[in-house]
């Protein structure tokens, strides 16, 4: 029973390259989040001493990091690989947009946190706004399967 159920996962990520990628991306977000916590630690151990409004931005970049690894595992799991070709650049722009969101959230965690860049952080505005539309993108794609009559 155990080997049915993995050969039915086999076969459905064989030609599922979406699903792949986004999971092996969200797994190694995963350990790179589990990475920016220990430096945190490192870097700034005495965290109650912080002034509140740099702990608190140091903990929201650190959230995004989170965000954006659970979104790619999500994504993995559900999506599937169009076979028409509209559709299919719609989800490869959807996958570069929020691969990008991803560089510039790890981007913004490490060199947004001066005290210059406070009240203007266009690297979290601009990766927000790409995870947002990459969100919007993959969604779009699923009118493919919804009009098509296929099981996703």
């Amino acid at each position: 029973m155990v080997q049915d159920k993995q050969y039915v996962v086999i076969t459905q990520l064989k030609n599922n390259y979406f699903s792949v990628f986004y999971l092996a991306l969200g797994l190694l977000s995963l350990f790179f989040f589990t990475w920016t916590g220990k430096y945190l630690q490192q870097y700034y151990p005495d965290k109650q001493n912080l002034e509140k409004g740099f702990r608190v931005m140091l903990r929201s970049r650190h959230i995004f990091l989170l965000l954006i690894s659970l979104l790619e595992i999500g994504i993995g799991v559900y999506i599937q690989q169009s076979r028409n070709r509209v559709f299919l650049f719609i989800q490869c722009l959807a996958t570069f947009l929020l691969v990008l969101a991803h560089m510039l959230f790890s981007y913004a965690f490490f060199y947004e946190v001066d005290l210059i860049h406070v009240p203007q952080t266009p690297a979290i505005h601009y990766a927000t706004y790409f995870t947002l539309a990459s969100v919007i993108l993959h969604v779009c794609t699923k009118v493919e399967f919804l009009f098509s009559g296929t099981k996703n």
